[in-house]
């Protein structure tokens, strides 16, 4: 403030104390003065009382009264010669002072079509050059007027805090914005002096800014996200208006009821009192969900849940045809137009449908937005998913962004033409802005999203578009010779740039898509777990913020079982701090809110969808635990004939324990007495059998138990886990392979992220059965690697060929890793082996 009074000091003595604009003291004792009596203390000279005002000479109030009688000063009043010597003294008020500074500016700085609009407005004084002045305040060159106001006064200082604020205030408070339209008449005279171009920049700041925060009462974004603008169309202006002042459906209750949008029937406001018998079913522990179970061709085994009666779903189900067509499923047109195009990728070259068979049976739960785990996720039909999931999480944001528009033009509409009926209330929003949250794991999955949504949206302009790909895309895709002997999927997975520490807001206006968004202006968000978590912080932190999960209606969890091998405590974080009710208000419009998210029920509207490889504990209980919508949920599994034993490749005898345990909380407990008292002491019954001998340990909370017992005994070890820098990865190794240690604890996360073949294993003792099925197969294939050993086994083996006899599988299972085991064994076999009484041992060769 110290800088902005200095500058206002030192324009010509323009200070804010002189009043009337002159410096002096004096002057300060006439404005009280004239401010008791009214008049002047001199006396006016005859040039003056006789020299006619022009119209720009006139002060704002004397030109508003010469417009409404036609002259200065009525005939009536009109005084005569010898009253003329005590005639009134105009007093130039600050603002009109303000004003006219602001206007001289204008024409000095600007020798085109600007200086000739102001003298325009000064030379012809009409109720039509009024309106001019109105809209040129409300047009592009908004700022700059403001800047120079500013500057008059000596607060450039402020501009930055006040800009959107202010704005935000005049224009879109509480959705009260205000339209002012130009006759036919007028629209032509304008073009006829300044051109069309001029006109289009009249029309307003741009239709994407106009209708692209309603969803926050109306408030601009933050400062900093200060991306370009982008003019929006005559004719999209023109047809929003249009749909926007229309009255025919002004009932929020008959679209409820006549619409057949399932975004309108499950997200609208005449929800709320539907909610109760439908949350009792969920929450209630005497209320149960209403199952039903059943096999479809192409989704394999399905378990659907609902909140209400579902008698002869089975048969409705059976007799559905799979073949959808984006009218009928209310896909906005703006995405039709650009869904064969993305899709086409996925989709066999001769085929002329618009969804693959999967696609297909996946669209219709989705689009009637129930919750789906959907655990048959492979790396073929990756794509397929992800293009779906990307489809409708677009035309939810866009069904929102145009409901929320429309409404406010409704709102609007009915300001600017007041009748005797009341203002329509429209609850249509959240707490918050974002509505779509997309989690996953790495960021080369994140860039495959955003490209599906680039042209999904068919947006003409993507604001910071180089940033993002540089930062999500920068590792160059070359063939890494390392890879040559890894799997297609550990290939496919660690693909391009593998951070897992990532978080982009993206905003979507009528013709641009902006990426970096802040998150409270963000219609979508994709994090990682673990960028969420920094954000959202632990308890007792300082800085905390998890407010933008208040109004989420969608959210996405894709490759869910490579989020295991992160860690899942973030990603259940995540979930417990979703839809719960913000700590500050963050601009929002009170009045618009629904009122199932002001009642604390939004949790049951949220639709979840999950895709995983695989079905896992964590993520089953994460679904049932979070997944509480009332319209309903999907559970999509399949059954495994043969399991992944059949991709082993030695002919080595594969032993499975079954360890006996009464509750899930004992299970750890009894699984580590078991390896210590039973299967500990036989790998170490020989020499010839204890050397060599890796352990796999899927958890590694195990593996550190297990280190510590082997630390404390003085067993000869070497220890691989994730946390192991490169350097002793490569001693452990060479020590393993050379004899040196007899054990190896080696960890199914480091499996993950690694895949090495650890050569010179002889004895393969899993401690855990590994969550993905493929690793199985892997780990005991590394008893049959190539030749180049023999010297090194030779020296452990009594006699030749002791090697091929001497190799051996150990697997520890209880009846609660069922699912691990159904992937390994198959599905039939596996419920054998956890049910037969009287057996704990199965061999498989």
């Amino acid at each position: 403030m110290a800088r902005g009074g200095s500058r206002g000091g030192g324009r010509g003595g323009k200070s804010r104390s002189g009043g009337g604009g002159a410096g002096g003291k004096g002057r300060k004792g006439d404005s009280k003065k004239a401010k008791v009596s009214g008049r002047g203390t001199t006396t006016a000279s005859s040039a003056d009382t006789k020299a006619p005002k022009k119209f720009g000479q006139l002060s704002r109030k004397e030109r508003d009264m010469m417009e409404e009688y036609g002259e200065l000063v009525p005939q009536d009043f009109e005084e005569d010669e010898t009253d003329r010597v005590g005639s009134f003294r105009k007093v130039v008020k600050e603002a009109d002072l303000d004003y006219q500074s602001a206007l001289k500016r204008d024409r000095d700085l600007e020798s085109d079509g600007e200086a000739e609009e102001d003298e325009y407005k000064l030379d012809r004084p009409s109720a039509f050059n009024k309106l001019f002045g109105l809209l040129k305040k409300s047009s592009k060159r908004q700022d700059e007027w403001k800047k120079r106001k500013l500057e008059e006064e000596g607060l450039e200082d402020m501009e930055d805090e006040d800009e959107v604020e202010e704005e935000g205030e005049d224009y879109f408070a509480a959705g009260q914005a205000l339209f002012v339209t130009l006759t036919e008449a007028e629209r032509k005279e304008l073009i006829k002096k300044h051109g069309k171009g001029y006109l289009q920049a009249l029309d307003g700041e741009d239709d994407d800014d106009e209708d692209e925060d309603m969803e926050n009462g109306g408030k601009e974004a933050p400062a900093g996200d200060d991306e370009p603008e982008s003019s929006a169309d005559e004719e999209d202006v023109k047809e929003l208006a249009e749909e926007e002042f229309s009255d025919e459906d002004s009932d929020e209750e008959e679209i409820f009821k006549k619409s057949k949008d399932n975004f309108d029937r499950h997200f609208s406001d005449m929800v709320t009192p539907l909610l109760a018998p439908k949350v009792a079913v969920v929450e209630l522990a005497g209320a149960k969900w209403k199952s039903v179970s059943y096999e479809h061709p192409v989704l394999k085994r399905v378990e659907k849940f609902d909140t209400d009666n579902v008698e002869g779903q089975r048969k409705n189900e059976k007799s559905k045809k799979n073949k959808h067509d984006l009218e009928s499923l209310m896909i906005k047109q703006r995405i039709q137009s650009h869904w064969e195009e993305v899709n086409k990728s996925v989709q066999e070259e001769s085929s002329k449908e618009l969804f693959t068979p999967l696609q297909d049976a996946l669209v219709e739960p989705i689009n009637e937005y129930r919750d789906i785990l959907f655990t048959n996720r492979t790396m073929q039909n990756a794509k397929e998913i992800r293009n779906l999931y990307a489809l409708h999480a677009l035309n939810h944001v866009y069904k929102t962004r145009d409901r929320i528009l429309r409404n406010t033009g409704k709102l609007q509409h009915h300001q600017q033409n007041p009748n005797s009926s009341d203002a329509p209330e429209f609850r249509d929003q959240g707490f918050t802005r974002p509505k779509v949250l997309i989690i996953l794991p790495f960021k080369n999955t994140v860039v495959d999203v955003v490209e599906s949504l680039i042209s999904l949206s068919g947006s003409t302009q993507q604001d910071n578009r180089k940033r993002f790909f540089d930062e999500f895309d920068d590792v160059e895709e070359e063939e890494d010779p390392k890879n040559a002997d890894r799997p297609a999927d550990f290939v496919e997975t660690f693909r391009g740039n593998i951070d897992d520490h990532f978080r982009v807001g993206i905003k979507f206006t009528r013709k641009t898509m902006k990426l970096y968004s802040d998150f409270y202006s963000a219609d979508l968000i994709l994090a990682s777990p673990l960028g969420l978590k920094t954000v959202i912080g632990a308890e007792g932190d300082k800085k905390r913020d998890f407010d933008f999960l208040a109004s989420v209606e969608l959210v996405i969890i894709d490759q869910a079982d490579d989020m295991l091998m992160q860690n899942w405590d973030h990603l259940e974080t995540v979930f417990e701090h979703m839809n719960m009710i913000p700590k500050n208000a963050h601009g929002c419009d009170f009045s618009r809110v629904r009122n199932w998210s002001l009642d604390g029920r939004a949790k049951y509207l949220r639709q979840t969808l999950m895709f995983s490889n695989f079905l896992t504990p964590e993520i089953n209980a994460l679904f049932k635990k979070y997944s509480r919508n009332v319209a309903g949920k999907m559970k999509i599994t399949q059954g495994y004939e043969h399991g992944s034993i059949v991709d082993v490749v030695p002919l080595v005898q594969q032993n499975f324990n079954r360890i006996e345990t009464r509750t899930l909380a004992q299970a750890d407990e009894n699984r580590f007495q078991y390896f210590i008292e039973h299967t500990l002491p036989q790998l170490r019954r020989s020499a010839v059998t204890q050397t060599h001998t890796m352990i796999f340990v899927p958890s590694y909370f195990d593996f550190v138990r297990l280190r510590n017992y082997f630390t404390e005994n003085k067993y000869s070890f070497a220890a691989i886990c994730e946390y192991t820098s490169n350097a002793n990865v490569s001693r452990a190794r060479s020590s393993f392979f050379h004899g040196e240690v007899s054990f190896l604890l080696y960890t199914e996360r480091f499996h993950f992220f690694r895949r090495y073949n650890i050569r010179g294993t002889f004895h393969l003792a899993f401690y855990g059965l590994p969550e993905h099925p493929q690793f199985y197969p892997e780990m005991l294939n590394l008893l049959a690697l190539p030749a180049g050993k023999e010297k090194s086994r030779s020296k452990h083996a009594a006699v030749s060929g002791l090697e091929d006899r001497a190799m051996s599988c150990t697997a520890l299972f209880t009846k609660y890793d069922l699912l691990k085991l159904q992937r390994i064994v198959g599905t039939e076999r596996a419920s054998n082996m956890c049910k037969q009484e009287g057996r704990d041992l199965f061999v498989f060769t």
